[in-house]
């Protein structure tokens, strides 16, 4: 994935609308749109769609159907809008909104989910500033529960999700589930709460693709 498409989603990421305690699009999350270019004709989720990047990036591939899905209101509002200011009506129609946590994924069906999960081991959270917690608490000890909750609830074929280099798959138990697979990886900043496990504040990120396993 070259850094000039990166580059491109962590643009529009700062210039979308985010409402107060919605979270701005990272730079994780930037490089998750910029791997959705194979949406087209499919049905993408956007699991905690925040303002709404990932979500931009499937409708903008063509998606058939984009389901925006975050536990955040004011998330789900900035999302619609800034489909509606940047594709336009056309792509508005192609958004549903869906305001629930992750563990009432099962009714939403969809080809493809896409997730930046919260990462940040339990151990880092002290670092982030008080009024940013709650946007990145959920990783557990080792920065793997919002990924494995979502793995746990969701019905979609397919799971794309962002993940730290420092993140050990192996740890993950995953019965129902091929992979992961490498889709893409890049060279990234971080965040300062990072620090302690990355001392330059850069560092690999992946892009893992999970398949679930069919049932003979």
């Amino acid at each position: 994935m070259s850094d000039q498409e990166i580059g491109r989603w962590v643009e529009l990421g700062q210039r979308l609308k985010v409402s107060p305690g919605v979270h701005r699009p990272s730079t994780f999350s930037a490089f998750l749109a910029s791997t959705l270019a194979d949406a087209r004709d499919r049905v993408v989720m956007d699991a905690g769609c925040g303002a709404g990047l990932v979500a931009l990036a499937a409708l903008e591939a063509g998606a058939r159907h984009v389901i925006a899905q975050d536990y955040d209101g004011a998330a789900l509002e900035d999302t619609a809008r800034n489909v509606t200011n940047l594709l336009g009506a056309e792509a508005r129609k192609r958004l549903t909104l869906w305001e629930a946590d992750w563990r009432l994924l099962g009714p939403m069906h969809a080809d493809l989910l896409a997730v930046n999960p919260p990462q940040r081991p339990s151990a880092l959270l002290p670092d982030v500033p008080a009024d940013q917690r709650h946007l990145h608490d959920g990783g557990g000890a080792d920065g793997l529960d919002g990924l494995r909750l979502v793995l746990a609830h969701t019905t979609a074929h397919h799971v794309r999700t962002t993940a730290a280099s420092v993140l050990d798959p192996g740890a993950l138990d995953l019965p129902d589930w091929d992979g992961p697979r490498l889709v893409a990886h890049a060279d990234l900043p971080f965040a300062p709460p990072w620090r302690t496990l990355l001392p330059d504040l850069r560092g690999r990120v992946n892009i893992w693709q999970f398949t679930r396993r069919k049932v003979d």
